[in-house]
């Protein structure tokens, strides 16, 4: 009986063997036939791709000669663009924020020329002094500078027509007391005829002027007219006049002789502080600047911007 099932045992084993090999070889055959089959389909996947790339290629070279010329204007526009804007952009933004002057044509100056001995001027003639300074080391020396009016006059005179705006930036320190009742000068900036400009130490007496002045404790700016004789106090510009007191303004300045008038604004509220009317004279105006009293005031004008209508 051992022997017998023993046998039995190695029989049924080896039909278990046979068997599971027979299985092995159907499935391995039947994954060889698969594989057989899959290749056509992949080589007819890979025309199909082929062939829809070089189809793309084509229409896309047709459409590119189609509308060679739109291109070729579009691209010649952009190039144009960037040699045009790029310079500008980089020549308007290379300049600092602290250079108030930056990007500005300068058409009007301090005539150098008229500009009184005891003026000092920089190089530019854009800065007008009382004094020597770091801003204006270059004292006047002309063979017919003004013998009188403590300043000088704009390089360029006033016409029938002119319509122009500029600004001022002014300074000025006290260097020694000043008597209350004292009317010291300080600056002005002015229209008066040519030929009378250096008839006086400002042109307030004939012309119309707008100065700032010692008003009893502090330092106030006004504006007159002496032939109509109108003076009118329009600002502070220091409530104190004491000793080290210094000031700094800007003030804008609208001279407009089609409708005869010569304004002055303050930058700080962009309000007309004044506005003179009527201007008309025989002879031909010019803007006037002065700068006084150099043993009392330290004193500087400059200009900052200029632009004509």
């Amino acid at each position: 009986m051992d022997v017998a099932s023993d046998y039995c045992g190695n029989v049924n084993d080896q039909r278990q063997f046979n068997n599971l090999q027979s299985s092995a070889a159907h499935v391995e055959s039947v994954n060889e036939s698969r594989q057989v089959i899959n290749v056509p389909m992949q080589l007819k996947e890979s025309v199909v791709i082929v062939s829809t790339v070089s189809r793309a290629n084509r229409d896309i070279r047709i459409r590119l000669k189609q509308h060679r010329w739109s291109i070729l204007a579009f691209v010649c526009g952009v190039v144009l663009a960037l040699v045009i804007v790029v310079p500008l952009m980089v020549s308007k933004f290379s300049s600092t924020a602290t250079d108030d002057k930056a990007g500005y044509l300068f058409s009007l100056r301090f005539d150098r020329k008229s500009a009184h001995s005891l003026m000092f001027m920089s190089n530019d003639n854009t800065v007008l002094g009382n004094s020597f300074s770091k801003e204006t080391p270059i004292s006047v020396n002309h063979p017919k500078p003004f013998t009188t009016y403590k300043g000088t006059k704009g390089d360029r005179c006033l016409t029938s027509t002119t319509k122009i705006y500029f600004e001022i930036m002014f300074s000025f320190k006290i260097l020694k007391s000043i008597n209350q009742d004292a009317t010291s000068l300080v600056l002005e900036v002015g229209v008066a005829s040519r030929e009378e400009i250096d008839s006086n130490h400002y042109v307030g007496n004939h012309g119309l002027s707008f100065y700032i002045n010692n008003c009893n404790t502090s330092i106030c700016f006004i504006a007159i007219h002496g032939t109509t004789k109108t003076r009118k106090e329009i600002k502070i510009i220091s409530s104190s006049n004491t000793v080290g007191t210094v000031a700094t303004g800007r003030l804008g300045f609208f001279v407009n002789m089609e409708r005869n008038e010569f304004s002055v604004i303050d930058k700080d509220s962009s309000k007309i502080l004044f506005t003179f009317t009527k201007v008309v004279f025989a002879h031909q105006l010019c803007l006037a600047f002065g700068v006084y009293n150099p043993k009392t005031f330290e004193t500087k004008l400059e200009i900052m911007y200029f632009l004509r209508f």
